[in-house]
């Protein structure tokens, strides 16, 4: 009787995990995900660590970071609507993840990828020194930006303070 029983549980565990991992794969699939292992999520289900760079003196988290042979992709899931290309912004987005993934992981991507969800639709972003020179001359602009202003939190929110990538530096960050 017991052996029976033993087995049944077994048999249910094994086709729970299947049934788990048929559901991933179509996640994955429909978001247009590539292929590989994910080492990295910042997601509400496995929140990670803040990516940082002291080069760059940059912090950010990519929603996931993928093995793909030698490389680490960092990938960023837009979920609102989806625009034909994907804006300059988040193109510059996207080529800091992959500076910051360089760093932290001490190999250079040659892409990341710009998901957007409600329409599946992916796009690789070539990491090229040239992009690299010109999230340089961002990140120079915008601090100069700052610095000619004061700039003070702009949220009551503690969720948004809680994922801030400046929380571990911030005076001002909600309790």
């Amino acid at each position: 009787m017991f052996p029976d029983l033993l087995l049944g549980v077994a048999l249910v565990a094994l086709l729970g995990g299947v049934a788990l991992l048929i559901r991933v794969r179509r996640l994955r699939a429909r978001l247009g995900m590539p292929p590989g292992e994910v080492i990295y999520q910042d997601t509400a289900e496995r929140l990670q660590k803040t990516l940082y760079s002291r080069r760059l003196k940059l912090a950010g988290r990519p929603d996931y970071v993928q093995r793909e042979g030698e490389w680490f992709i960092p990938v960023e899931v837009k979920t609102g609507r989806t625009p034909g290309y994907p804006y300059p912004g988040q193109v510059m987005q996207c080529i800091a993840y992959c500076a910051l993934v360089e760093e932290t992981f001490g190999v250079r991507p040659p892409h990341g990828v710009i998901l957007f969800e409600q329409s599946g639709t992916r796009f690789v972003i070539d990491y090229t020194p040239a992009r690299e020179r010109e999230l340089r001359q961002t990140l120079r602009a915008m601090r100069w930006r700052l610095r000619m202003t004061e700039v003070h939190r702009s949220h009551d929110n503690p969720q948004i303070c809680a994922a801030c990538g400046y929380r571990d530096r911030c005076d001002e960050r909600l309790v």
